[in-house]
């Protein structure tokens, strides 16, 4: 049975560095802002075990007034169960329960592998190409989250 719910930062690090960042030391896969007060982090779970996990960070901005502006990061599922829908079903949880109180802006930096991922969850593509060390090329993606009734 798939089921999600937020988790600690300490989980999704496990799951980043099995996922995300194989190879690179563990210290690699702890990101600024996992501790802060407005980041949310969430978890699938297939039987009861992690397979899954997004981080959502809330960010500060003057560039966006009007809506709360987060960015997610780290979305990673295990290999094994990829190309199951576990990461839309994660990724969709996630939008939902960030957006109770409102509409939110959510952005990201998509692995060019991912893009077209993140446009079948509704995400549009900023074509501006970021390199990100030791990982590589990477597109910021947008999306507006309307508020759940």
């Amino acid at each position: 049975m798939l089921t999600f719910k937020q988790i600690k930062a300490e989980d999704v690090v496990v799951m980043r560095h099995k996922v995300l960042k194989i190879g690179q030391p563990v210290e690699t896969c702890y990101f600024e802002g996992d501790l802060d007060e407005g980041t949310k982090h969430f978890g699938a779970f297939l039987n009861n075990e992690l397979v899954g996990a997004v981080t959502m960070m809330l960010k500060k901005t003057n560039t966006y007034k009007v809506h709360p502006v987060y960015r997610l990061t780290g979305l990673s599922i295990e290999q094994e169960h990829q190309h199951q829908h576990i990461g839309k079903r994660l990724l969709h949880f996630a939008e939902e329960n960030i957006s109770r109180k409102g509409t939110v802006m959510i952005w990201c930096f998509a692995r060019d592998y991912a893009v077209p991922f993140y446009k079948k969850s509704g995400y549009q593509l900023n074509v501006q190409e970021v390199v990100i060390p030791y990982i590589g090329s990477h597109r910021i993606m947008f999306k507006f989250v309307p508020k759940e009734d």
